[in-house]
């Protein structure tokens, strides 16, 4: 496969916020739910598709409570990723999100890309094609020479695949791919992996 950029989804691929399971796991023990907090979780991932793709658009800061708001701007980067992200061996990269310029305001931490491309530059959120389309533009390539890694089978597997974008689906937590949802090209267990397939 000849790569010559990469584009990368933000939260759950490059940058870690366990503090959306931790509110699925609050209101379960605070309202002594008997349900798992996977199910609580999922639901919730369930219903952010949903309102993310309703029209017209909206940012994230009207579809998300400032409480939520305020959780997903505290974040870490995962570990491997400054090790991967600066062994990309001179391929161009960036970052395609579904997020506010607001959420990459907050990052306090610096990555070697060419650019952030945020849903709200776009318009549209993933899985939209539009978005993915706008990062190849940026790159001046064509959609077979941007590999896409991400974390969301819907989001970044179904999108990039519909804007003709190879990917690589980081599935850290050995989920199943929705039926619905068109095989990647690569299934990895986290970044260093990708270092394989290159």
């Amino acid at each position: 496969m000849a790569v010559r950029a990469i584009t990368f989804d933000a939260y759950g691929t490059l940058i870690r916020n366990e503090s959306l399971r931790l509110i699925a796991q609050r209101i379960v023990a605070d309202h002594r739910l008997p349900v798992r907090i996977a199910d609580v979780f999922e639901t919730w991932i369930d219903l952010y598709l949903e309102a993310t793709q309703q029209t017209p658009f909206r940012r994230l800061r009207e579809i998300q409570h400032t409480i939520l708001f305020e959780l997903t701007t505290k974040v870490e980067l995962y570990p491997e990723v400054p090790g991967v992200l600066g062994a990309l061996g001179g391929r161009r990269a960036a970052i395609v999100s579904n997020a506010d310029h607001e959420h990459v305001a907050a990052w306090t931490f610096p990555l070697p890309v060419e650019f952030v491309l945020v849903s709200e530059d776009v318009g549209a959120y993933k899985p939209d094609r539009r978005v993915f389309q706008r990062a190849v533009e940026r790159f001046g390539l064509e959609p077979h020479e941007v590999l896409h890694v991400g974390d969301s089978d819907v989001d970044d597997v179904s999108g990039a695949k519909a804007a003709g974008l190879p990917v690589a689906w980081v599935n850290r937590a050995g989920r199943r791919r929705r039926p619905d949802v068109p095989a990647p090209d690569f299934e990895i267990a986290d970044l260093t992996e990708l270092l394989l397939i290159l």
